[in-house]
């Protein structure tokens, strides 16, 4: 399995390999120690509302977005565009906006 424990952070980027949102691109905003992570990507799954996911439904990427991270986990007021704009400057998401 791709899934590395030591590379779950806030603000890191992963890819769902399965259930409708399969191939989409999203960001952690949340772990939960019971194996699962909460993720957004701005667009499909905003802020108010993220999926909560099992880590064995995604591909953790070599990627993490720091300054959205660090605003989330300050707890200052981050917005959908700033994740959907993030993650279409790594290249992603681009088709699905």
């Amino acid at each position: 399995m791709q899934n590395s424990e030591d590379k779950l952070e806030i603000g890191r980027v992963v890819t769902s390999l399965s259930g409708r949102d399969k191939g989409r691109s999203f960001i952690i905003t949340a772990l939960d120690p019971e194996g699962f992570i909460y993720i957004v990507d701005g667009s499909l799954r905003k802020l108010a509302n993220p999926k909560k996911k099992k880590l064995k439904h995604v591909r953790v990427e070599n990627m993490a977005l720091p300054q959205i991270a660090d605003k989330i986990i300050q707890g200052k007021p981050v917005f959908d565009g700033e994740i959907r704009g993030a993650l279409m400057d790594l290249g992603l998401n681009i088709r699905n906006r």
